[in-house]
């Protein structure tokens, strides 16, 4: 069974994540002109989707109806540990902010998507678009802050302290991993 083209455009705003996908793009990889993209997103349905766009930006997002299910999940899931590739996606966030996914994947050499969602999703990280940049940047966040234990990101171990201090950090980092301390 083939896939039409409102099938299509979900798939690929799905794949592209909350970084969306720029309208010329999905004109391009559709193979069709602005009215009809314009009618696809006009005439999308589904029960908790929805299509968005922003300038020339086009994004697949949850309807508001379903916030109050979102956020059970993320606190479900605040409480379960994060995977050895979240906790490097967040260190490298936490020490370099802010950046994007690209610089992300650049450091760890893997894509790293999946990693950064969950971070995301579970409230330790969030993304903001910049006037001067393409694309979002990455910041922790309030929580990320409370989960850790620490006031300040100045907080963090760096290099010019003792080894053991930046070794109890980082094993108590991993200890904690997605545990929410209230």
């Amino acid at each position: 069974m083939a896939l039409n083209v409102k099938g299509i455009l979900e798939s690929l705003l799905y794949t592209a994540g909350d970084e969306g996908l720029d309208k010329k793009q999905l004109l391009e990889i559709l193979e069709i002109d602005e009215a009809t993209l314009s009618e696809l997103v006009n005439t999308y349905e589904s029960d908790g989707l929805l299509i968005q766009h922003y300038g020339q930006t086009y994004v697949l997002t949850t309807k508001k109806e379903a916030s109050e299910y979102i956020e059970k999940l993320i606190e479900q899931k605040s409480k379960m540990k994060l995977s050895q590739a979240a906790m490097e996606s967040l260190s490298i966030i936490a020490y370099n902010q802010p950046l994007s996914r690209s610089d992300i994947e650049m450091i760890r050499g893997i894509n790293s998507d999946g990693a950064v969602k969950t971070l995301i999703a579970r409230g330790l990280v969030e993304a903001k678009e910049q006037a001067d940049s393409r694309s979002q940047q990455l910041y922790t966040t309030e929580l990320f802050l409370n989960v850790f234990g620490i006031e300040h990101l100045d907080d963090l171990p760096t290099t010019d302290e003792e080894d053991e201090e930046i070794e109890a950090f980082f094993s108590n980092l991993v200890n904690q991993k997605g545990e929410n301390n209230e």
